[in-house]
């Protein structure tokens, strides 16, 4: 084969790989439409059955009673004390406006005390939904509890919750563990049995729930770690 077939040979050859290759860029691209759309990413739900609830101080008691309610459930009435001795009564509150029910644990939690301090800054803005209440409970003793309304000026009800009654109907009631216990006592000097008033180191999980006036819980934040509270800017928006 002489040298200018072998030239012109080799040069068909490469302008044909030139060809393939700006074919195989060429290709119809997919069209966004043609992409099946991705489900959306549920929304996390707190299961706490799988959870070791030990972490967060709460004892494997069968006295406990958790899972909090639920959003559509009827919420419960009652009648408690606030530390000046007035009878705080939930549908009587209601006939006003709706509630925003807040269980706290006591004032020795910073977590409670800062949660209860943003409801303060922002309860005008609470009140121009329909009347908003705010209600406060805690097993805290009406005595531990006036020393802190008196310190952060709280002008909504904070009531004490002596038979526990009401963590239990909202259940968020436990019995605590003795090392978490043990830890509360040198964190404050005392027993959370004394700070509670009563012969047992009880407390509850620091759930938040907005009660409409039918008496129907339409919001619900409930989590056993303490650190983990109801956004203020998400119960706003829930009113």
């Amino acid at each position: 084969m002489s040298l200018t077939k072998l030239v012109f040979l080799s040069f068909l050859a490469l302008c044909f790989f030139v060809s393939c290759k700006s074919e195989s860029k060429t290709e119809t691209p997919v069209v966004d439409s043609e992409v099946p759309a991705q489900e959306p990413t549920a929304p996390k739900v707190l299961q706490e059955a799988s959870l070791d609830l030990t972490q967060y101080g709460i004892a494997n008691n069968h006295k406990n009673v958790l899972g909090g309610l639920k959003v559509g459930d009827k919420a419960p009435d009652f009648s408690l004390y606030n530390f000046r001795g007035k009878v705080v009564n939930l549908s009587q509150e209601l006939d006003k406006g709706q509630v925003i029910l807040v269980f706290y644990r006591a004032d020795w939690c910073p977590y409670c005390s800062e949660h209860l301090v943003e409801f303060k800054e922002k309860l005008r803005e609470i009140n121009e939904y329909g009347n908003t209440t705010v209600i406060a409970v805690s097993p805290q003793s009406k005595a531990y509890t006036a020393e802190m309304v008196k310190e952060n000026r709280f002008i909504f009800p904070i009531l004490h919750d002596a038979g526990h009654t009401v963590m239990k109907k909202y259940k968020v009631f436990f019995h605590v563990t003795d090392d978490y216990a043990e830890r509360v006592k040198k964190y404050t000097g005392k027993t959370i049995e004394e700070m509670n008033g009563n012969n047992e180191p009880v407390l509850c999980v620091p759930a938040t729930y907005i009660i409409g006036q039918d008496m129907k819980i339409n919001y619900v934040h409930y989590d056993p770690d303490y650190t983990q509270r109801a956004d203020i800017k998400e119960l706003l928006a829930n009113l």
